[in-house]
């Protein structure tokens, strides 16, 4: 049956995200959807699969449909934490089994291990959905949405968040269903994410289908590639730096970050196995490693959010970590951009006051800020190209709007260490290349030094020199790899 969307308008709230979109989806075809982030995408898959109703127009819909997007996830794990027993608990509550949650009529269905198999999904399925990492979470939400059997699937940028290996095993995965007659629709901001099962080609802008086509016609698109198109400033002008934290007193030959003989586990479970690791000043890194490796932990090392740092050898700006200082001493110096902390960034405050935060180290602001800090987040959402949202309430930004607000958050106070996880996540190109050459000009600048984690090697930013591998240790858990070379002491 042809899916049809005729003038079809979305409003959310009093916010129009889609208008006048006119859309027929014919049996056989395979779309992908490209567009910028706050174009609409993300609404128009919650429109075609059923969750977001159309405010006018009229529109015929296959069912059933399954809907795979970061803001699903997230809801899944919010209902994780508010069902957090572990304080009552003699133990830590792992959450929904992986197996439950997926919920498969029968776990010996042929269908049902062949994806646990082509999605590496063996290893997971006894464990609890709080203690997987975000890649890991990803493939779940996937293998759930098969077990449904959709007629229509609906990936919400499918493989941000997935290392190598898993990109490959999930393309594998869709260009299978798609032979067997499931039509996909791909909400994409990369054009390197199509796939060559993909038939037809629609570009979104500001909620509007303002190009489609096959797959041919739209590729050549002349009007599509001047949409896209970017020009990254070589000098940017930097935001005015406030001086809200005391100077970092540190001896000229300590290293920034030293790892001794890191252990981390969790429960059974090794994380970290045997990890050694010095960041000396002035170096930055990239950080990388297959999903569940540990890299997330390791951040969380230097963070202080893991409890774990103080039982280990770790020093942090020339001082063992448990010699006396506070989280938000360590924080002070650090600026921070995360899926996890992004998650977690769930309060009601406009796009201002969350860059706002990033200068007090907290989610909201509970404190009054002066003008002159309210005029340095709006220099750097100027900067990012958000101004126009400033006063709009982050909950209702796009996922990459969201994320382009948390990177100015971590950026306000221009930290001494910014820790990148992932922080091109839900990007589109246009913005992720923006983002990427300012990253560049601020490590050139030499204030900020960058840990940066990503599975996309096209993602390179060229003043990062260094890099780190987590790779599988003897004995189980991850260990590090320097340049090829796996350490055994620091």
């Amino acid at each position: 049956m042809t899916i049809r969307l005729d003038n079809i308008g979305v409003r959310i709230k009093k916010s129009w995200c889609l208008r006048g979109v006119t859309w027929d989806l014919e049996p056989g075809q395979q779309w992908a959807v490209v567009g910028g982030n706050g174009s609409g995408k993300s609404a128009l898959g919650q429109l075609l699969c059923g969750t977001l109703l159309a405010a006018e127009g009229t529109h015929r819909l296959v069912s059933p449909a399954a809907l795979v997007s970061f803001e699903a996830l997230g809801d899944v794990l919010q209902h994780e934490r508010d069902q957090d027993d572990s304080d009552f608990l003699d133990r830590i509550d792992h959450g929904t089994p992986v197996l439950q949650f997926v919920g498969p009529d029968d776990a010996a269905d042929r269908d049902f291990l062949g994806w646990v198999t082509r999605l590496g999904c063996h290893d997971l399925l006894e464990r609890g959905l709080r203690f997987l990492s975000t890649g890991e979470m990803r493939k779940v939400m996937i293998l759930r949405a098969l077990v449904s059997r959709p007629r229509l699937l609906v990936l919400d940028e499918p493989f941000d968040g997935l290392d190598v290996e898993a990109r490959g095993a999930l393309r594998q995965v869709v260009a299978a269903i798609m032979a067997q007659g499931v039509q996909v629709v791909l909400l994409l901001n990369r054009f390197s994410d199509l796939l060559p099962e993909v038939t037809h080609l629609a570009y979104l802008h500001a909620g509007e289908l303002v190009a489609q086509g096959t797959r041919e016609m739209m590729v050549g698109h002349e009007a599509l590639q001047r949409l896209h198109a970017f020009h990254a400033e070589d000098s940017p002008s930097l935001p005015d730096r406030p001086v809200v934290q005391p100077p970092l007193a540190i001896a000229a030959d300590a290293p920034l970050i030293a790892m001794k003989d890191v252990n981390v586990r969790y429960g059974e479970k090794m994380i970290l196995n045997g990890f050694n690791w010095r960041v000396a000043q002035g170096e930055h890194w990239k950080i990388s490693g297959p999903n569940g490796a540990g890299k997330s932990t390791l951040l969380s090392l230097i963070t202080g959010d893991n409890p774990q740092a103080y039982a280990n050898n770790i020093s942090l700006f020339g001082y063992k970590k448990g010699s006396g200082e506070s989280v938000w001493q360590i924080k002070q110096h650090l600026g921070v951009v995360s899926a996890l902390f992004h998650q977690e960034y769930r309060v009601r405050v406009t796009a201002k006051v969350a860059v706002i935060s990033g200068l007090f180290d907290s989610v909201g602001v509970y404190r009054s800020y002066t003008p002159q800090q309210e005029q340095v987040a709006l220099q750097w959402l100027r900067l990012l190209k958000m101004e126009a949202v400033a006063e709009r309430p982050f909950s209702r930004l796009s996922y990459g709007e969201q994320r382009l607000v948390l990177l100015a958050r971590a950026l306000i106070k221009q930290p001494r260490v910014l820790i990148l996880d992932e922080p091109c996540q839900g990007l589109d190109s246009l913005h992720r290349q923006m983002v990427l050459a300012l990253i560049d000009y601020l490590g050139r600048q030499g204030h900020c030094q960058i840990l940066y984690v990503t599975h996309h090697a096209e993602d390179r930013i060229p003043c990062i020199q260094h890099h780190l591998q987590l790779v599988a240790a003897d004995g189980g858990g991850f260990t590090a790899c320097i340049d090829g070379v796996v350490e055994r002491g620091v």
